[in-house]
């Protein structure tokens, strides 16, 4: 555009262009006109300040967002899946916040030369926003810029294929194929996407990252610990360790206390309640209770009553976990032994249930014998362990002695048959089969083991919790190189003992190496978080006068609603 105000040549060819465009064209290439003609259907997918966001504006910004396969079709369905129906709405939720911020700041787009929204057509991009929750989301959608990664922007060029200069046959061509729209709506669009990326830039240009805080930042992250460890898992304990004979699970049975450990389907049949005073809810409940201490089998009342659809239709069956569920129906729910049924009704935030569990077969019970007698034998174990490596023994010596006791001796190999030309044969007639894996095979078996080197932000140890694996990085970086974790940590599988191996403190002298290339990616990573905050604070104060219809939001499930481009 330098060239276009100060060669007279580029004036003569770009003056030809506008006179050639007519008067649509003029119209939308000034800067002060553009004005939207009319709604393309009386509705919006949602109003922001009062601010309309018509269909074809959320038709148009999720195209440009759908993934392409090689031969460049539009993956729709996979689209779907990835939400970016709300995605593209959201993008455009947040672009109309911060203009009407730039908007009460006084800030515009310039009218006059320079003439930005003919800047960035004859630059070839389209803008696109894209929220800014997750700022890698424009570089995994493949929408980020040059030098802006945190922006949406798509290259199309709007150049003659020939001559590789801007030709308005092609940009009306381009702009309709990729948006759906008119020349005169497109500039519109990037008018305000233009307006939109100044207030980004204005929320991020205030923020600033010192020497120091680089430094301090880059010693804490680059750092780095490796661990010797071992877990002792109830899995293999339960598959190697742990008998159980009827009469021992029979006795562990009897205790009320081991009994609601056992794992049985819990059932239950919902009657939906409008409020805290729904006494027709609670009448029709408490007719369902007396049904259910009649006598009559809960899997067909729940098929038949539940407002649960969904459990209803297998009766009532919601699985054996109630770590997922509300408080009050979990707690009702635990306090139930196999065969018991709630005596009253259980009160939640969806209404009145009746909650009952299934009669424990013996196979259940086993399983949960086992269970619990792992855990037992794992916790003893891992004391063990932990105390035979304070008092020096080595870590492969202490899982071998653990291991010890319940090895068993290998069974005598089939003796050789001879073949029809007096050679051995396996006595299959082919390979001898792979041996099943023992109490000191067994991959599940207690190793010491040692990590790789990892810095604060990684994850050591695989197959852990978030909350145990943090546990571990913290007294990674905590403990000196040969401290010993004080006490065992429990996992989802077990026990978990740890000693610092080794710990390499980042150098100031290798941060001077990587100082610019570092400090930038922080400051972008500060300029980010401060975005985020500034648009989610929008967000909270907006959010009366925020209104969207779902119904013109695609998933998964369909597109009911959807609009569609309509022909002009």
């Amino acid at each position: 555009m330098e060239a276009f105000r100060n060669k007279g040549v580029m004036n003569v060819v770009y003056g030809a262009i506008i006179l050639a465009t007519g008067f649509v064209f003029v119209v939308g290439f000034n800067p002060s006109a553009g004005k939207k003609m009319g709604s393309w259907r009386e509705a919006c997918v949602a109003t922001v300040r009062g601010h309309c966001v018509d269909p074809k504006a959320h038709r148009a910004a999720y195209k440009l967002m759908i993934p392409r396969g090689r031969s460049g079709e539009l993956l729709t369905a996979q689209a779907k899946k990835m939400g970016l129906s709300k995605i593209a709405l959201d993008g455009l939720i947040e672009r109309e916040l911060l203009i009407a911020e730039a908007e009460r700041l006084g800030l515009t787009v310039s009218e006059k030369s320079p003439d930005e929204v003919s800047d960035s057509i004859y630059a070839g991009y389209i803008l696109l926003s894209v929220p800014s929750e997750d700022p890698s989301m424009p570089m995994s959608l493949g929408l980020a810029g040059p030098g802006r990664p945190w922006e949406g922007r798509i290259y199309a060029g709007f150049k003659d294929p020939k001559t590789k200069q801007f030709d308005l046959k092609t940009y009306e061509r381009n702009v309709r194929v990729y948006t759906g729209r008119s020349a005169t709506e497109f500039r519109e669009w990037q008018a305000r996407e233009i307006l939109a990326a100044k207030m980004r830039d204005l929320v991020r240009a205030p923020v600033r990252v010192s020497e120091e805080e680089a430094l301090d930042r880059y010693l804490h992250e680059k750092s780095t610990a490796s661990l010797e460890h071992m877990l002792i898992r109830r899995s293999w304990i339960e598959k190697f360790v742990v008998s159980a004979p009827d009469k021992d699970v029979d006795a562990w049975a009897k205790d009320k206390t081991n009994l609601k450990q056992i794992k049985v389907t819990i059932r239950h049949v919902l009657i939906r309640a409008q409020g805290e005073a729904d006494t027709a809810a609670r009448t029709k409940a408490l007719a369902v209770l007396e049904r259910l201490n009649k006598g009559e089998d809960i899997k067909a009342v729940a098929k038949e009553v539940s407002d649960d659809k969904g459990s209803g239709a297998n009766g009532g069956d919601v699985g054996t976990d109630t770590s997922g569920f509300v408080h009050e129906f979990r707690d009702a729910a635990n306090e139930l032994s196999p065969g018991e049924m709630t005596k009253t009704l259980v009160k939640t935030q969806f209404g009145y249930h009746i909650i009952k569990k299934d009669d424990a077969k013996h196979d259940d019970a086993v399983t949960a014998f086992k269970q619990a007698k792992s855990l037992e034998l794992a916790k003893g174990m891992a004391t063990k362990a932990l105390a035979d490596l304070k008092a020096g023994k080595s870590g492969d010596e202490i899982a071998k002695e653990l291991i010890a006791p319940w090895v068993k001796p290998a069974p005598a190999a089939p003796a050789p048959t001879a073949d029809a030309d007096g050679g051995a044969a396996a006595a299959d007639g082919g390979a001898p089969p792979e041996p099943p894996p023992t109490a000191d095979t067994s991959s599940e078996r207690p190793q010491f083991q040692t990590t790789n080197a990892f810095n604060r932000g990684g994850d050591p140890i695989p197959d852990l919790s978030t909350e145990v694996g943090a546990k571990v990085v913290k007294f990674a970086f905590d403990a000196k190189a040969g401290d010993i974790i004080p006490e065992a940590l429990r996992t989802d599988d077990g026990f978990l003992i740890l000693r610092v191996k080794e710990q390499k403190a980042a150098t100031k002298e290798e941060f001077d190496k990587e100082r610019d290339v570092y400090t930038q990616m922080l400051l972008a990573a500060k300029q980010n978080e401060a975005l985020v905050l500034y648009v989610k604070r929008l967000r909270e104060a907006a959010k009366a006068d925020v209104k969207v219809d779902q119904t013109y939001l695609l998933d998964a499930k369909g597109d009911a609603g959807a609009p569609q481009d309509d022909e002009e």
